[in-house]
């Protein structure tokens, strides 16, 4: 597991990415998190993670292993990707090709963490099938876990790495940045026709989002309704026959594979081809790399997504 290695072909890694978020999704059925906090004492860095865990650190980590690719992407975001020795097999942002993957990042080797030395590892919480956390525990390495789900969460997030890697100042500014992202979005798309949503993170079977999701709420950032939104699994499997009775206006699609293949497949398909989204050329694929990944990415994500709702009032969809 030492070698580094090589980056997974696109369509192959996004839908494994897909896959880990999916199941990582499902587990989140517990009470909300605690806020992230920190206590002065000793010059002690001490915060809480979303598992409700104390995590304390003598002094900023400088040594980081980042086990969620969101959380890795706030890292980048602030400038301090030199301080990440390893990554995910999902983590493709070119300064961190030459770093060791951990996998997948669920079950990694952890003797192979604790050669590496970290003095902080960002990991998911654990579950009854496994126990990364606990373990490095007992190694003495201390983790910090998220479980990343709404933009709220995404804020506390932020916070708390940015805590924890002594960079809260880069924390703020990056906030303020995501903020100003949806805020524009909110005000260009303001007063606007709200078109019906169907947003798919996978569509054989389909799969979308409902309430509690950060995409739901990137969709009424950009003054859409999300068709769905009233669903109380977060991110439930539905059938062709509720999509044909919602009928959604306009379809976006988390997308990894050829450029317009599901588009052209759509229009194909009994039921998919005749929705209105369909027949008036309303069907978007987006990159699962920005649409979702509760990062730095979702101010990107929120323009882009204002830009095909209402492609008349807001277009501004660059970096």
């Amino acid at each position: 597991m030492l070698p580094i290695r090589p980056t997974r072909p696109r369509a192959s890694r996004l839908a494994g990415l897909l896959a880990l978020a999916l199941t990582l999704m499902s587990w989140a059925c517990g009470g909300a998190p605690p806020d992230a906090q920190v206590e002065a004492g000793s010059g002690e860095i001490v915060v809480v993670d979303d598992a409700g865990r104390t995590v304390a650190l003598e002094r900023p980590a400088t040594r980081v292993i980042s086990l969620i690719p969101a959380l890795t992407d706030m890292i980048i975001e602030f400038g301090a990707a030199d301080r990440l020795i390893a990554r995910t097999d999902y983590d493709a942002h070119p300064s961190l090709a030459h770093l060791p993957s951990a996998g997948g990042g669920l079950t990694p080797s952890m003797e192979w963490l604790v050669t590496l030395r970290p003095d902080l590892v960002l990991a998911w919480p654990d579950q009854a099938s496994r126990a990364v956390v606990e373990r490095l525990e007992s190694l003495g390495v201390p983790a910090y876990t998220a479980r990343p789900e709404t933009i709220a969460d995404v804020w506390r997030s932020l916070d708390a790495v940015g805590r924890l890697l002594g960079m809260t100042a880069e924390a703020a500014a990056t906030q303020a940045l995501m903020q100003a992202a949806l805020d524009s979005v909110n005000v260009a798309t303001a007063g606007r026709p709200r078109p019906g949503v169907l947003y798919l993170v996978g569509w054989d079977p389909p799969r979308t989002v409902s309430r509690g999701t950060f995409i739901h709420e990137l969709i009424e950032a950009a003054n859409g309704d999300n068709l769905f939104g009233d669903i109380e699994t977060g991110w439930p499997e539905i059938s062709l026959e509720a999509i044909v009775r919602r009928d959604p206006d306009v379809v976006i699609i988390a997308q990894g594979e050829v450029a317009g293949a599901a588009t052209q497949r759509l229009s194909r398909l009994p039921g998919w081809r005749d929705l209105s989204a369909v027949r008036t050329g309303r069907v978007h694929e987006v990159d699962p790399d920005v649409f979702n990944r509760p990062g730095p990415a979702l101010a990107r994500a929120a323009r882009i997504l204002a830009a095909l709702l209402h492609p008349d009032a807001f277009n501004a969809i660059g970096d």
